[in-house]
Order: structure tokens, then sequence, then C-alpha cells
């Protein structure tokens, strides 16, 4: 190996950092070592460990893209309802996790709420599971159903307040537009104004329920339903049972102009007595967060698909360093002997980490942006690249460099430079 050794620092060098312990040391030997590029000479001269640690690094930053997106996508689609919803506060059943766990709140909690002069209004939001079916389906689908009052309802959702007036009509219904595409042409037919029969639920005769798609909103599915539909809750007692009126999933609280929410929150739950509890719309985003990613296996599997990942681009780059330490050892031992340290050392290691990491996120992030866009073509969950994942994926490019460039120096402990004259 052919290389230039640039003069030693100089007794007394201009100081571009307070000399910190150990932070002067690092900055002398960052300033000698992007000076004496070896690591990106040495990486071009063990071409097949450097091409095998490219593409494994490239796989596993693919791996913590897709984890990310995947977690981002089940996160952002659990709490659509929630951040639709028009209120300051919101009523729960006790202990409340998530809507999926079909929790609800006793109607008469809403006179009690009701009673406190700083409070506006209220507007209960219906929430369960049906079947749907139509001419232009192959089988029935299931899909989450939200009843509301027509007057005052308790979410805003693109294209609800066009159809308002439509619902008023009992067993009038809207179909949510950005649902899978397992419905069929429902969408596109009811755009068009017409009224399209469909099929729900069974009555206790087991007789099909006939329903009638007068207009479509826009809310999306989640990892549960495959589409939502909306209804009045006139509908809702005549069509799935009168038994729901009594039982809310949740119910907005809209407060006066000038009330305090915290205050006005704490004399609620005080009135309430753990009968139900009133929290704000940020908790109540986060507790479906936190159901999703601590109460189920979605949160456990991402996390370890994270890990692993991390750990795989870790054991690529380190492969790559370690073979050319072994290589290039004597070189090494004349490093040493002309009295560069431990510090310079580690910036030349990292120097090879980072030529592996850059061009392997480069090519991770173009094909994640690929991956993200045919998952969210097919699963219509929010499936998008934002600053969050790569930030977290450039973090993790980081990690992987500084932990694999610390294992890696630990072999040049044993450099001695008497090993030249063996």
């Amino acid at each position: 190996m052919v290389f230039t050794l640039p003069g030693l620092p100089s007794a007394n060098p201009r100081r571009w950092l307070p000399r910190f312990g150990f932070l002067s040391r690092l900055a002398a030997a960052a300033k000698t070592a992007a000076a004496m590029p070896l690591g990106a000479q040495q990486l071009r001269r063990q071409r097949t460990s450097t091409l095998l640690s490219l593409a494994g690094v490239t796989a596993s930053l693919l791996v913590i893209f897709a984890q990310l997106g995947i977690e981002r996508a089940v996160y952002f689609s659990s709490i659509r309802i929630h951040r639709a919803v028009k209120a300051d506060l919101v009523l729960v059943s006790a202990g409340f996790k998530s809507l999926q766990l079909h929790a609800n709140v006793p109607i008469a909690m809403r006179d009690i709420v009701e009673a406190n002069p700083a409070v506006a209004s209220t507007s209960p939001l219906w929430f369960d599971i049906m079947s749907l079916n139509h001419a232009g389906m192959k089988s029935p689908r299931q899909l989450a159903w939200y009843a509301i009052d027509v007057e005052r309802p308790a979410i805003e959702v693109p294209g609800l307040k066009e159809n308002l007036y439509k619902l008023r009509v009992t067993r009038r219904i809207v179909f949510d537009r950005d649902s899978r595409p397992y419905f069929g042409d429902l969408a596109e037919v009811a755009d068009k104004g017409e009224e399209v029969p469909v099929l729900g639920p069974p009555d206790y005769r087991q007789l099909l329920r006939e329903l009638f798609v007068v207009g479509t909103v826009s809310i999306g599915p989640n990892v549960v339903n495959d589409g939502n539909v909306i209804m009045s809750e006139e509908t809702m007692a005549e069509v799935l049972g009168n038994w729901y009126l009594e039982r809310p999933a949740f119910i907005g609280v809209r407060l006066a102009p000038d009330a305090d929410p915290d205050t006005v929150r704490n004399q609620l739950n005080k009135s309430l007595n753990g009968r139900a509890e009133v929290i704000t719309i940020d908790e109540f985003e986060s507790r479906e967060k936190g159901y999703w990613s601590r109460e189920t296996p979605v949160g456990y599997i991402t996390d370890l698909g994270f890990i692993m990942g991390l750990m795989i681009g870790m054991v690529f780059i380190y492969y790559a360093q370690y073979q050319i330490i072994r290589f290039y050892m004597p070189e090494y031992a004349i490093l040493k002997s002309l009295g560069y340290d431990w510090w310079f050392f580690l910036c030349m290691i990292g120097q090879i980490g980072a030529a592996i990491i850059t061009p392997a996120f480069l090519v991770a992030f173009v094909l994640a942006r690929v991956f993200y866009g045919a998952a969210e073509a097919a699963i219509h969950l929010g499936m998008t690249m934002g600053l969050r994942e790569m930030a977290v994926a450039l973090t993790s490019s980081l990690i992987m460099t500084t932990v694999s460039s610390l294992f890696a120096i630990r072999r040049l402990w044993k450099v001695d430079p008497i090993m030249l004259f063996e």
C-alpha cells in the first residue's frame, strides 16, 4: 500500500476547539484523519468485502425504514377519528384505552357533564363493526360504522357537512371513499348522486337489512377495519337496535368561550366520581397510540424489527472494518510507531464506516420511498415518508457507524510496532 503521510501536528497548533481533555485530542485526530483519507482508499482495494457490506447495510436500513413506516401507518390510521372530533374535551369510559375495545359511556353521564355551567354542548358518537354487501362486491366485508347526532355531529370529516341533510332520512348512510378496494365501485356510484342499495347486518330473523348509500366522506381504514360508514342515530336505532342509544363510544364536550379546559376537566372528573372520565383531545389520541404500541403485538414486532435492522447493519459495517484492519495490520503498526494515537485510529475506522453508510443510506431511502408508495396503494393506512422516519433512520446510521467502530478499534489495541521486525 502506497500513501503519503502528512507532517505530524506541530507542538503549538492553532486551537479551533477549547482544550477540554479528550475533545481537543479528538478534534486534532479528526483533522489529521480527514487530511489522510486512508479509509476510503482501503475500501476501494477491498472490493468484495466493501460490496458485501454495502448490500448488507442497505438491507438493514431498508428494514428500519419498513418498520418505521409500518409503525407510522398503524398509529396514524388508529387515530383518524380522534383527530376529527369537534370538541374541547372528550367524555370516555373509566380507564379508556382504545375505541377498538368497544368500551362505552353510560348516557346518564351526559347529564352530569351538561350540568356544569362551563359546558356549552355535548355530542355523542357511537361506534361498532358490521358487515356490508352490494351488487358490485364478491362477498360481504366488515367495516366500522359511526353514528352521529345530525344536528350536532361529534366529528368533522371531509364530505360529511355536505351530506348531513341526507342522513336525516332513516336507513341512509354515507360511505368512506378512502376504504380499501374490496367494496368495488360503491364509492364511484355514490359520488354520482345515486342512492345505492346495500345489504347491512342481519336482524334477529337473520334477514339482511337494506340500507342506502347517499354520498361519500373521507376517513380512511385502519389495521382492523377495511372501511367506514356514517349514519344518524335514528338509523342506528332502527337498523342495529335501540339499546345502542344508551351506549355511545364517547361524547365530545364543547366548552364556553371563556372556560379553562384544565379547570373544567378537573371539575367534571370530580363530579363523575370514577363512573366515567373526561380527557383532552391530545390524551384521547395518546391513549389510542399507547394501546397499539404497548398492548398489541404490533408495537413489539416493529420494535423488534427495528432493533434487528440496527444490529444487522452494525455487523456488516464491522465486517468491512475488521477485514481492512486484518489486511493492513503492518501499515497500522507503522502509523502507531510514528506516534499516531488511539483517537486518530478511531477517526480513521469511523471514516470507513461513514464511507459505507452514506451510499447505503441514500439507496435505502430511495427504495423505501418506492416501498412506501406501493404499500400505501394497497393498504391505505397513511404510510408516508416523513421527517421522523428520515431522522430516526439517519440517527440509526450514526449509531451503527459509531458502535461498530468502537468494536473494530479493539483489534488495533494489539498492534505492536515490534511486529515489523518479526
